[in-house]
């Protein structure tokens, strides 16, 4: 029996994540958020505040964990840095500190975001300094949003070096599934216009650009192989899809599934903004034996199917404050 703590675990990746693991009935799931996760996730919920240092430690006191996942960070920039700090950096940081006193964990996920090299949607592209962008990539971020996820990076693997707490930090690129919120929300505005099934915008500023995604699966997947790999200590690994997509072959994945749809460019949720941007998974495949298991012909196939199977009215749109990391789109 494996004991795991979700920090997060009502967010976008930390559903699928908690789906995941509720399905292998090998494990004793916990969920902690400030609200009630909806009612179908497998898992005890515990109601805390990771900003509040002292009531997170009354709400974990006596309780001891294998594994415990952290996806909790705000979605996006809000605008207020001291919100940014305070969520994103001293949030995990008092979860770092609770971790480090448990003797039995044996490891710590933190779901970063490939905006810690510097990519953000809301941010003019700069071109990579090589391709395709591997871990050891500079990184170069100018915008709140990326500056704080590359710093969550820098202080959860300090308690690495310092502490030897075994931590192990995934890059997401922009993950795509059902059920859009906090991170994926705009996957949900997506969805919407799916379900009108006469035009959809992709996120691309144009047919030659080159994006990278990962289906929401594998992003729940690469946590669980990344929380149970020895050689996933301290170390940092890209999640991504096998490979990247160009607009015109996610326009032409979308009109297989909808013959006559209307596809245009210009939804706002680009990280190469009209250019070309890859991703390089070969330390995950090497060192972890992970591979993505769905294209982004199956993803879209699969979100076809949860709007056409009435996920957009069977699901509320939640209006999370605090979500777990997404799409770079964290």
């Amino acid at each position: 029996m494996t004991r795991s703590l979700v920090i997060g675990g009502s967010g976008y990746v930390g559903r699928e994540l908690l789906r995941q693991l509720g399905a292998r009935d090998a494990d004793e799931l916990h969920v902690l958020g400030r609200s009630q996760p909806a009612a179908d996730l497998p898992a005890t919920w515990i109601e805390a505040d990771i900003t509040q240092r002292e009531s997170l430690r009354a709400a974990l006191a006596g309780r001891e964990y294998d594994v415990i996942y952290h996806l909790a960070s705000l979605p996006g920039d809000t605008g207020d840095p001291l919100q940014m700090v305070t969520v994103n950096l001293l949030g995990l940081t008092h979860a770092l500190e609770i971790a480090r006193d448990m003797p039995g964990l044996q490891r710590f996920v933190l779901s970063s975001s490939i905006s810690a090299y510097e990519w953000y949607p809301a941010t003019k592209f700069r071109a990579p300094a090589y391709q395709p962008v591997d871990e050891e990539h500079p990184t170069r971020p100018e915008d709140m949003y990326s500056v704080t996820k590359r710093a969550q990076e820098l202080i959860a693997l300090t308690f690495w070096h310092q502490d030897r707490l075994p931590v192990t930090v995934l890059r997401l690129t922009a993950v795509i599934g059902p059920e859009g919120s906090g991170g994926g929300r705009s996957w949900r505005m997506f969805a919407r216009m799916l379900a009108e099934g006469k035009r959809v915008e992709i996120p691309f500023f144009s047919m030659k650009e080159i994006c990278h995604f990962i289906d929401l699966r594998d992003a729940a997947r690469m946590h669980i192989v990344a929380a149970e790999h020895p050689a996933a200590v301290g170390q940092i690994f890209n999640c991504c899809g096998a490979e990247s997509t160009s607009g015109a072959a996610f326009a032409a994945a979308l009109q297989r599934l909808r013959p006559g749809i209307e596809v245009v460019t210009g939804f706002p949720w680009s990280m190469a903004q009209g250019d070309v941007i890859e991703f390089d998974m070969r330390k995950a495949r090497e060192r972890l034996g992970f591979t993505p298991e769905w294209g982004i012909g199956d993803t879209l196939a699969h979100l076809l199917a949860w709007v056409e199977g009435g996920g957009l009215e069977r699901t509320p749109d939640p209006d999370e404050e605090v979500s777990d990391s997404g799409v770079a789109a964290d």
